[in-house]
């Protein structure tokens, strides 16, 4: 029978902003312990057992129909600081609240918030009964949008919210915080078991995969110490017969040409199948959850990132449609110094069609520790059931020093590496086991990036090729190397301006350019150390765009390069025409805009960040109304480039809320 190699969980997850090191067991003990506060006299609130004959029945059928196994079911409450909790105020003036939410026949138990907006100064905790496991603090900057939050997983089914307010509390800054659900695990993937040390632990996931899987930093993996950092497991939402979903997946950070450290993350579509933003909201990412040797003598820890944003995919089919089951995820609350804290790395890819003839996947079987399966022989084309024809590569696996490592639920959206350290695929299913050889199907980049729909929702290239550079191959951005540009790329509009790139360097460098750059020019040519570079391009009144080389190289001959491109003032257009003969509304826009016109057939649609940056492109098949999603993009302010059939284009501005 066929696997979905992902453990999807109905369940809750957490959102987060920045990495686990820094909000659990931080240290800093929630304020009524430092108070003295009595944990007795806090509210609880008992959460009904969900009807597990129900669940079991549906569990029972998801394995006779191949699909994942569920291991949580979130049960709705609606909850808030006014009609549940305790407030009390501490001897120096802070007001603190404190709601005990409990379930004792749960295996785990995570807290889903609708709403978690804290204001400036306040602090938010979590942690069961003994503190020995403690989430946060929490704080404003933690999830600045307000929007869906978690608490965490714990295990049992117990858990101790306390929110600690500014010592001036007053309705300015009164909290929003809103506990829509309770995730309930009837089994115990993933559940943190802080006592485990270096045995297997039942169904957990530390050392729940089969045995002859391989840690990632056995000898297999000594030629993918750069890739295994930018490989995550993921726990991301679902929807299934009205509940809500989750599963256990893997993924990787993955790099695109303008090397901006934009935090794509790749991953299968059927690990979030049907999710909705808000479910997404609810992603989590957890890096570096790895044994630091060959063999584990207790679980690792791990960095931990919440939040995402979809922003392309396609399923493993639509009705009679297939695709290649891609799901290409932004992640929220991720900024660059965290990420760079975490070590993370935003790997490579290669959309060739030609077959790799070696590599690796790594991935997360049962959310275990980060696993390694290898594999020599060429790859072939197939098709993975409903699944478009021939978009799938399958992957036989090899015997290495260590065993025969395969993959199973939760490898499901990993990455798959060829010879040369680039991404060519990610994991779909098939059926391998320890004791059982099977084709294993993962969809191909090269099918991802534009055979998957024409629109931009639909396929890679826009996002991971937006300028487009036309590349056929992007490198890695290794966040802790000692040497590295962000951007790697950036496009001047005609009318020029400048541009600040941040060179990373502890050393010496000096710049070459290959081709013509008399039209701008760079603030400093060689220094020492870290810097901003800025670049300062002169307008284009031609016809034809520009683009030129920058080569930054150190005293050890070590080299970066960047590329400085610039629009032309026309770039083939036979005219720009008035804002009104095309109407766009609403504006400012929050979902979508609709874009229209009476008289004029639409051909294509780009919209531009302010800093010249396509961040959406869509070309249109006819329609004469076109509603634009725009809700995956940031708050801000962006020009709409319109192209029509006559050759001209209209120019407007559009405002995202």
């Amino acid at each position: 029978m066929k696997k979905i190699t992902s453990i999807l969980l109905l369940a809750t997850i957490m959102v987060l902003c920045n990495s686990l090191m820094a909000q659990i067991n931080s240290g800093v003990l929630p304020k009524s312990a430092e108070a003295g506060l009595s944990s007795i006299i806090v509210p609880q609130y008992d959460v009904a057992t969900p009807d597990m004959a129900r669940i079991q029945a549906k569990e029972q059928k998801s394995i006779q129909d191949g699909t994942p196994l569920k291991v949580a079911i979130v049960v709705p409450m609606n909850l808030n600081m006014t009609n549940s909790g305790l407030w009390e105020t501490t001897d120096d003036g802070c007001n603190v609240w404190r709601l005990r939410i409990s379930n004792k026949s749960a295996k785990g138990c995570d807290i889903l918030f609708s709403r978690f907006e804290l204001p400036e100064g306040a602090q938010f905790f979590c942690y069961n009964e003994d503190m020995s496991l403690i989430f946060g603090p929490f704080t404003h900057e933690s999830n600045p949008s307000g929007e869906n939050f978690t608490s965490g997983i714990f295990a049992n089914g117990d858990v101790i919210l306390e929110y600690v307010s500014p010592r001036q509390f007053n309705n300015v800054n009164t909290p929003s915080i809103e506990i829509a659900g309770y995730t309930y695990f009837y089994r115990s993937e993933g559940i943190p078991h802080l006592s485990v040390n270096g045995t297997r632990d039942g169904d957990t996931g530390y050392g729940a995969s089969q045995s002859c899987m391989i840690n990632v930093n056995c000898s297999e993996g000594d030629n993918w110490r750069v890739q295994q950092r930018g490989v995550a497991r993921i726990l991301a939402y679902g929807e299934e017969d009205g509940d809500l979903v989750v599963g256990w997946c893997s993924g990787t950070l993955i790099n695109n040409t303008m090397g901006d450290a934009t935090p794509y993350f790749l991953t299968a579509n059927h690990c979030a199948e049907g999710a909705t933003p808000t479910y997404l909201g609810y992603t989590e990412f957890y890096f570096n959850y790895e044994c630091p040797y060959c063999t584990c003598y207790s679980e690792p820890s791990y960095s931990l990132f919440r939040g995402a944003e979809k922003v392309s995919n396609s399923p493993i089919s639509t009705g009679s449609i297939g695709g290649s089951d891609f799901l290409l995820l932004k992640m929220k609350n991720a900024p660059l110094n965290q990420l760079k804290q975490a070590g993370v790395v935003f790997n490579g890819w290669n959309k060739s069609t030609s077959p790799s003839t070696s590599g690796v996947c790594i991935h997360h079987p049962a959310a275990d520790v980060k696993k390694i399966s290898t594999y020599t022989q060429t790859l072939t084309s197939g098709t993975f059931n409903d699944g478009a024809t021939n978009a799938y590569w399958v992957v036989p696996w090899a015997t290495t020093t260590h065993g025969h490592s395969v993959t199973e639920g939760g490898s499901s959206g990993s990455p798959l590496f060829n010879q040369n350290g680039l991404v060519v695929g990610t994991l779909t299913g098939g059926s391998s086991t320890c004791s059982y050889e099977a084709r294993e199907f993962y969809g191909k980049v090269s099918y991802h990036w534009t055979s998957a729909g024409s629109t931009s929702n639909k396929q890679l290239k826009p996002w991971l090729d937006p300028v487009p550079m036309s590349a056929s191959t992007c490198d890695y951005l290794d966040l802790t190397s000692s040497f590295y540009v962000i951007p790697a790329a950036h496009v001047f509009g005609a009318n020029g301006g400048s541009y600040n790139y941040q060179l990373t360097t502890n050393d010496s460098w000096t710049v070459s350019y290959n081709g013509d750059h008399s039209w701008f020019t760079l603030s400093i040519e060689s220094g020492i150390s870290s810097t901003p570079v800025t670049v300062t391009c002169q307008p284009n009144d031609g016809d034809a765009s520009r683009k030129c080389t920058v080569t930054f190289t150190k005293n050890d001959g070590t080299t970066f390069k960047i590329t400085v491109k610039q629009d032309a003032n026309g770039t083939g257009i036979g005219n720009i025409i008035a804002d009104n003969a095309i109407t766009m509304f609403p504006n400012p826009a929050h979902n979508q805009v609709k874009i229209e016109s009476a008289d004029k057939i639409i051909k294509n649609i780009e919209v531009f960040d302010m800093l010249g940056k396509v961040v959406y492109n869509y070309t249109n098949n006819g329609e004469s109304v076109i509603n634009l999603p725009v809700s995956q993009l940031e708050n801000a302010m962006y020009i709409v480039r319109i192209y029509t059939d006559k050759n001209e284009v209209i120019y407007k501005k559009l405002s995202k809320n």
